[in-house]
């Protein structure tokens, strides 16, 4: 259960971190294109606090979310470290523990 929580968790900050990345490139992307067939400089004024708003959600989740998930991942190894005897996951059999271990 332990190892199915961690595997979880570190695709959850994956997932995060890759659709970050994406919306990053397609709105920079979009927005590039857009400057270049309109040659516009009112474009830039009107619309650089919404673009820069998108980009520091963006990089906000591709950053802070892989973060929580390592330090959430980080607790349960150190809690399962701190205390071996307590079963943390009733379900979990220390003969299961054994079996993934080898």
């Amino acid at each position: 259960m332990e190892s199915s929580l961690l595997q979880w968790l570190t695709g959850i900050g994956w997932t995060a971190f890759t659709w970050a990345l994406g919306g990053l490139l397609l709105v920079n992307g979009l927005a590039v294109a857009l400057w270049i067939t309109k040659r516009d400089r009112s474009l830039v004024q009107r619309y650089t606090s919404l673009w820069l708003a998108v980009n520091l959600l963006l990089v906000a989740i591709g950053v802070g979310v892989p973060t929580v998930t390592a330090v959430a991942r980080l607790a349960v190894m150190g809690a399962r470290a701190v205390t071996p005897g307590v079963n943390w996951f009733p379900g979990e059999t220390p003969q299961a523990r054994v079996m993934l271990a080898d």
